[in-house]
C-alpha cells in the first residue's frame, strides 16, 4: 500500500495504521460501529488497514471508504468469541507505525502478544470498550493475556473516567486516556417518508396503546427482565425490541411466563432503516442494563439524536455519562423493578418533561459525542503515541 502524502490538519504526516478488531461492517454491533467510525476517520490522513475475523465464512481483502479490510476465516467460534488461528499471517508488525487493538478480544489477543514476541512491534493504542462477561473459566484465561497487552501498550482509550474507576479488568497502572463514544449524525436523519412509514407501522403493531422501545444485543447485563417485569405493572403499556443475542429465548421465555407476549413485540434482528423507524414510533427508549459490563451504550445515543426520550439506569459507567438524570434523561435503580416501573410511568404521564429531556439530550449528543469529535480526539491520541 502505498503512503498518502498529506499531511493533517494537526501536522502530523502520514503513518500507517493497523487496526485491530473483532469484526467489521456490514457485522453489525457496539465494538464493530466504533471500529468503523475511527478508522474511516483516520484514513482521511493515514494510510489503514484493519484486521478482523470474517463474520462469514472464508478470507476476503477489500478496501471500504479507503479503509484496506482484511478479514480472516473463523476456524472456532467458542463462548461468543470468534477464533482465526491465521489472523496474522503474513502480517509484518515492523511495517506498521501504530496499531490500534480494540479490546477485548481475548483470542485474538493472546495471539498477538504470542506472535510479538521477540519481533519489532509498533507503539499499540488499546481502545477497551467493555468488561469480561461470562464464564468464570473463559474469564480467567483471557484476563492476563487482557492485562498484560494492556501494560505493555503505550496508551489505553476508556470511554469514561467512571469506566476505569470501576473496572475489575484494567491494571492500575498504565497510561489511560478518556475519549467517549460517538455515532454519525447525517446517519439518524429521520424524514417526512420515514415518520409516516413508523406512525402506521406503530398502529399496526400497538394501536393507540403506549409504545416503549429497546434495540441493541440481547445479552444478560442489558437487564430486560427488568423492564419485562415492569410491564406487567403497567397495564396496557407495549414495548417493541429490536436486536438479537444469546439472551433472546430466555428473555422471550420471561415474556410467556409473565403472560405479556400480546405486549411484547420482537423484532429479533433488525436493519438500520428499521431501527430508525423504531425509534421514531416509540414514546421513549428503555434502558435497563444492570451490570456495569455496560460501560456507555450506543444504542441511547441512538435514540436520544432521533429524539426519544430515555429512561436508564444509574449505572458507576459511562452509561450516565450520556444518560445525566433529570437533565437528559430519568435514571432508576439497576435491577430494580419497582424504580425502573416508575420512572416509565412518570415519563408517559409527563409528556412536557419527556419532551424537554429528549430535547436536552439531542444538545448534548451534538455537542459532544458526533463520530468526527471522538474520533478527532482519538486520531490526537495516536499521534502522541508516535512520538
Amino acid at each position: 500500500m502505498q503512503h498518502k502524502h498529506h499531511s493533517t490538519k494537526i501536522g502530523q504526516s502520514s503513518m500507517k495504521i493497523l487496526v485491530v478488531g473483532k469484526f467489521y461492517t456490514p457485522f453489525r454491533g457496539g465494538i464493530e460501529e466504533v471500529t468503523q467510525i475511527v478508522a474511516e476517520y483516520a484514513a482521511k490522513y493515514h494510510d489503514v488497514t484493519v484486521l478482523v475475523n470474517n463474520h462469514e465464512s472464508g478470507e476476503s481483502s477489500e478496501v471500504i471508504n479507503g479503509v484496506t479490510v482484511i478479514r480472516r476465516n473463523q476456524d472456532l467460534f467458542l463462548k461468543g468469541q470468534p477464533i482465526s488461528f491465521g489472523m496474522f499471517r503474513g502480517v509484518r508488525f515492523a511495517d506498521y507505525d501504530l496499531i490500534n487493538f480494540h479490546s477485548p478480544n481475548p483470542f485474538t489477543t493472546a495471539l498477538f502478544l504470542l506472535q510479538g514476541l521477540g519481533r519489532k512491534v509498533p507503539p499499540v493504542v488499546v481502545i477497551h470498550h467493555m468488561e469480561i462477561f461470562g464464564r468464570k473459566l473463559l474469564r480467567a484465561l483471557s484476563l492476563p493475556f487482557v492485562r498484560h497487552l494492556v501494560r505493555r501498550s503505550k496508551t489505553v482509550i476508556v470511554t469514561s473516567k467512571k469506566n476505569l474507576e470501576v473496572s475489575r479488568d484494567l491494571p492500575r497502572h498504565a497510561n489511560y486516556q478518556v475519549v467517549p463514544l460517538g455515532i454519525k449524525p447525517e446517519e439518524y436523519q429521520l424524514d417526512a417518508e420515514l415518520i409516516e412509514e413508523a406512525k402506521a407501522w406503530r398502529r399496526e403493531l400497538s394501536g393507540d396503546a403506549p409504545l416503549i422501545g429497546f434495540v441493541g444485543r440481547i445479552a444478560r447485563y442489558k437487564g430486560l427482565g427488568v423492564l419485562l417485569h415492569a410491564l406487567v405493572t403497567l397495564p396496557g403499556v407495549h414495548a417493541v425490541i429490536g436486536g438479537t443475542g444469546e439472551y433472546y429465548d430466555e428473555i422471550q421465555r420471561i415474556a410467556r411466563e409473565l403472560n405479556i407476549t400480546d405486549r411484547v413485540h420482537f423484532l429479533g434482528r433488525i436493519s438500520h432503516r428499521e431501527k430508525l423507524r423504531l425509534l421514531a414510533a416509540i414514546d421513549l427508549f428503555a434502558f435497563p442494563s444492570n451490570e456495569i459490563t455496560e460501560a456507555f451504550g450506543l444504542s441511547q445515543v441512538e435514540a436520544m439524536i432521533c429524539g426519544a426520550p430515555v429512561v436508564a439506569t444509574n449505572l458507576p459507567t459511562g452509561v450516565t455519562d450520556v444518560s445525566i438524570d433529570r437533565v437528559t434523561a430519568l435514571l432508576a435503580e439497576p435491577g430494580d423493578v419497582a424504580s425502573f416501573a416508575h420512572c416509565l410511568r412518570t415519563m408517559l404521564d409527563d409528556p412536557k418533561l419527556a419532551a424537554d429531556l429528549a430535547a436536552r439530550a439531542k444538545v448534548h449528543v451534538m455537542e459532544n459525542l458526533t463520530a468526527d469529535k471522538v474520533s478527532a480526539r482519538t486520531l490526537e491520541v495516536f499521534h502522541a503515541a508516535i512520538k
